[in-house]
């Protein structure tokens, strides 16, 4: 097929019962956004980041299948019943032992080899060959989190982390044979979900503010946070996101499949970490009396913030859109922040943040003017 036909044809989109499939994701970023707010160490923001990863890379999995199989009748049922899969993960994410770690891995063992079976049954011969090669991993990596239910040691958090390895060689091996991505269709479902992290953060400058009073400063500080958080979608959707489609839809199946497993699975993974941890910081930023928050929801805003750019910074490059480099040193340079100690708390901190944003997209955009100018004189 020549890439022109290829271009051409109607492209698939989201239909309403991926919408509604999404309901489910709505709630398991509340509820671990709500185990990054309560985390006290190292191990407590691990596992937050496990359970993120699981549900992560499953969830991508469920786009595969309706990105070949569409969405038939019988694929409505499968959509449901992974719903109540993953809401039972959801609800049982911050188990750290005992029988609620048990039934969250038997929980995603369930939502694995529906997975599989969807595959094999309705999306097509190739693309369930090519998922043979897959499963085992998958299987792997939900026997990994059912040992870790089944121990009550206080390491048994590392079988969450465990199959991160296993999704790496995944991607790493995958070179998108027997599978054929609907670019179209791929790009909206990422997109799509991305949009109800970020609908966290806003959540969270709403539950930040609460019940307090309406003044000059509690508005300012709403404000600021709304700008933020429009800030960081601008970043992403002013139109990398159509890029992104234009460019997977002109690659080659193999390098389709590295962006689909790299930039998608993997460099979006990074991002909504990053979006969870600034809606975890935002909330307590706008809402601490007189504007000063803890040190601690400081770092989680600064840190969030850096690390969404960092792995945008990293999406970006791996696509093939350019600037990458302002955001990497943006990154780094947020990142840094914290170890400054710098007075800067609540208000004045998300607005200093919002301004790197805005001077992080204008450097872009200056330097993006210059490169289409130079490629016109040549």
């Amino acid at each position: 097929m020549s890439e022109h036909t290829e271009n051409s044809k109607p492209q698939f989109r989201a239909q309403t019962v991926e919408l509604f499939f999404d309901l489910v994701f709505v709630y398991t970023i509340t509820r671990i956004t709500h185990l990054v707010e309560h985390a006290h160490g190292a191990v407590d923001y691990l596992h937050a980041f496990a359970v993120l990863m699981l549900v992560w890379w499953m969830y991508g999995g469920y786009i595969w299948l309706t990105n070949h199989a569409h969405t038939p009748k019988a694929m409505r049922l499968v959509l449901v019943a992974a719903m109540a899969g993953f809401m039972v993960m959801a609800l049982t994410a911050s188990a750290t032992g005992g029988s609620g770690s048990l039934i969250f891995g038997m929980a995603y063992l369930f939502i694995v080899v529906l997975h599989f079976a969807a595959f094999a049954a309705q999306g097509g011969r190739a693309a369930a060959m090519a998922m043979l090669r897959i499963v085992p991993f998958n299987l792997l990596a939900a026997l990994l989190v059912l040992a870790g239910g089944m121990m009550d040691a206080e390491w048994s958090w590392v079988l969450l982390l465990a199959p991160a390895a296993l999704y790496l060689s995944v991607a790493a091996m995958n070179t998108g044979e027997g599978f054929a991505l609907d670019p179209a269709h791929f790009v909206e479902r990422h997109g799509l979900l991305l949009i109800i992290v970020l609908g966290e953060t806003i959540i969270a400058v709403g539950t930040g503010i609460g019940d307090a009073p309406l003044d000059v400063h509690t508005i300012a500080r709403l404000v600021l946070g709304v700008a933020l958080v429009a800030l960081l979608w601008w970043s992403y959707f002013d139109a990398d996101d159509e890029r992104a489609e234009h460019i997977m839809l002109a690659a080659d199946n193999r390098r389709r499949t590295r962006i689909a497993l790299f930039g998608y699975t993997i460099g979006h993974l990074a991002m909504i970490a990053g979006l969870i941890l600034v809606a975890a910081g935002l909330k307590a930023a706008v809402g601490a009396p007189g504007g000063e928050a803890g040190h601690g929801s400081e770092v989680l805003l600064t840190t969030g913030v850096a690390v969404y750019l960092a792995a945008d910074a990293f999406f970006r490059g791996l696509v093939g859109l350019a600037p990458v480099v302002v955001r990497l040193v943006a990154a780094l340079v947020f990142a840094l922040v914290p170890m400054l100690h710098l007075p800067l708390h609540g208000a004045v901190l998300i607005a200093v943040l919002a301004a790197g944003i805005v001077l992080v997209l204008l450097t872009e955009a200056a330097l993006s003017r210059g490169r289409s100018a130079l490629l016109r004189a040549e």
